[in-house]
């Protein structure tokens, strides 16, 4: 698995807790409304920054599966 391969892993795992959380902050008897709250503008915050780096390395990764190898390759002099 390419490194670029391994980050994209790893920002999907961080969404899919983030989105976890999320969903369970309804059931968080402990938190008052204002935490709350904070704490879903955060989360949503997070995703949101996690979510255009997650397309684009997402998109790179695709690119790299369509591109030949050969122009891996240095340019020829």
């Amino acid at each position: 698995m390419a490194a670029t391969e391994r980050y994209v892993a790893r920002l999907e795992a961080l969404d899919a807790e983030t989105e976890r959380l999320l969903e369970s902050i309804p059931d968080a008897a402990a938190f008052d409304d204002e935490t709350r709250a904070q704490t879903r503008r955060r989360l949503r915050e997070v995703r949101a920054q996690l979510n255009p780096l997650s397309l684009r390395l997402r998109s790179r990764v695709d690119a790299d599966d369509c591109t030949p190898r050969a122009a891996d390759d240095p340019p020829r002099e």
